[in-house]
């Protein structure tokens, strides 16, 4: 998806600010491992707010030096294994001419096949390590007590060529001796605060603990995002522009939250999401005879959330079910009871209930733009609905990057952001995107206009401050509609113009 923006921006995308965030490498020296590292300091145990020590994970460094890359010689050339980013490793050859080439030079391929195959798995393992230092990053999110000693996490993060390239992309928090937190992200041999300056270096024994944007005023929140775009700076996972769920005033005293009940979604993509971020799904529900059926995850501090889904009744195809309450359990020794809403803490309640938000926007039948015109009888009020009704935080999410965005487009003129909608204005008609489902709205009479963007490939200098392919998918449209005069496909074509 986000090649299909690329080549629609490509001629449109605006000037950059040319100022680079600091890279925050270190020097190319040999990593030692963990094991040569010495025992991490998690603070005195029983302290209050200092949780046990549990030491540090044993994440293999792959003979990677300290700025997160290896180099090889092989047959005449240089292999070179790069990790550019938390979320890119490259493998590349080098020539004698200093270039390196996009694919296995053909003069290695026969004589050194034993050597690239080792490479190519060396490549793959990296990867692999890398994304899972990206999971256990983000499942700090939720972990609300969680800190480290600041010796302690350079040697586990910021120090370590793998999981340095994760704690580069990220913001922490600093505690000074006066026991106030700093918000910074590590820079080139400094810590850059949200204003571009350098955070004093912290003693050996001060706390670090991961930036959460429910902790920070709104104003900080909105800094940090412009930081972000400013610098693209590539984050591991979604932090600055993540999405923030507090209580709401009719939740204080429930036991339950139905803020995201009443939803169709498909079952299989449900599963794959709920997989994907740490839910257990159950199969015995009703879905199968048995009990109610219902997703729970465990969260940090002995918290566990629970979302309840049950069979849609008329699902006009394939497998669906409507999502339910969510409840959260507290550990109790070996058993886990129920509590209230009020009582889970409010970074485990956030975590949790973006989580589902999450799970309804990706998984909705309203947002589907597959599903079959002759089955929208059985689902038809639901689809109107949520296809055009109020977004989710995800929406909120999305619309604090268009901000940012659009006005470095050269469309910024065309378009409008509202608290729904991107309101795009073509030369044939006014278009308005919605913010959750992608959906497109024709004005002035609101029909409904199914667009499937062509997938193509190419480059553009845009910056996406973060993964998302409703965001790929509204910047996309936004494009083709707003020179709809120019629109080839002539399906598409004739829909625009039907009523004018």
């Amino acid at each position: 998806m986000f090649d299909d923006l690329r080549a629609h921006l490509a001629a449109l995308d605006g000037p950059w600010p040319t100022r680079k965030r600091p890279t925050g490498k270190r020097p190319a020296t040999a990593w030692a491992g963990p094991a040569a590292a010495p025992p991490p300091d998690d603070g005195a145990p029983g302290a209050p707010g200092v949780p046990e020590p549990a030491g540090a994970p044993d994440v293999p460094a792959h003979g990677l030096g300290g700025d997160g890359s290896l180099a090889r010689d092989v047959g005449g050339y240089q292999a070179v294994l790069t990790i550019e980013d938390p979320l890119t490793v490259r493998l590349a050859y080098v020539g004698a001419d200093g270039y390196p080439l996009p694919t296995v030079p053909g003069a290695l391929k026969v004589p050194h096949a034993a050597e690239i195959r080792e490479l190519k798995a060396l490549a793959k393992g990296v990867r692999g390590t890398l994304a899972d230092e990206r999971a256990r990053a983000e499942a700090l999110m939720a972990a609300d007590e969680r800190s480290w000693r600041h010796g302690a996490w350079r040697r586990e993060w910021l120090d370590h060529p793998v999981s340095g390239a994760v704690a580069c992309g990220l913001i922490w928090e600093f505690q000074d001796p006066d026991g106030v937190w700093h918000a910074a992200t590590p820079g080139e041999s400094v810590l850059v605060t949200v204003d571009g300056r350098a955070l004093p270096v912290p003693a050996d024994g001060a706390r670090v603990r991961l930036w959460h944007p429910a902790r920070a005023r709104p104003g900080v929140v909105r800094a940090w995002r412009d930081f972000v775009i400013d610098n693209r700076m590539v984050q591991a996972f979604r932090q600055a522009f993540r999405e923030v769920c507090v209580l709401a005033p009719d939740e204080e005293g429930a036991l339950r939250s139905d803020r995201f009940a009443g939803h169709i979604v498909r079952y299989a993509r449900l599963r794959e999401l709920l997989r994907e971020r740490g839910w257990r799904p159950d199969h015995r529900g009703r879905l199968h005879g048995g009990a109610p059926p219902a997703a729970r995850r465990v969260l940090g501090g002995g918290w566990r959330a629970v979302l309840r889904y049950d069979p849609a009744e008329a699902a006009g195809q394939g497998d669906h079910v409507v999502t339910g309450h969510v409840r959260f359990e507290r550990r109790d020794r070996r058993h886990w009871s129920r509590a209230g809403l009020a009582d889970a803490p409010p970074l485990v309640f956030s975590e949790a209930m973006r989580d589902v938000g999450l799970f309804v926007d990706a998984a909705s039948i309203a947002a589907d733009p597959d599903w079959p015109d002759g089955e929208d009888r059985h689902h038809l009020h639901y689809r109107r609905e949520a296809a055009f009704g109020r977004p989710g935080a995800a929406a909120e999410a999305r619309r604090a990057a268009l901000e940012r965005i659009l006005p470095r487009t050269r469309i910024a003129d065309r378009c409008a952001l509202g608290d729904r909608f991107l309101d795009v204005r073509g030369e044939l008609r006014t278009y308005r995107i919605h913010l959750g489902t992608a959906q497109v709205r024709m004005e002035p009479e609101g029909t409904l206009l199914r667009v499937v963007p062509s997938r193509r490939k190419g480059q553009s200098g845009l910056f996406l401050p973060f993964e998302d392919e409703r965001l790929s998918l509204i910047l996309t449209k936004a494009v083709l509609l707003a020179a709809d005069h120019k629109i080839t496909d002539e399906p598409l074509l004739r829909r625009i113009r039907t009523g004018l």
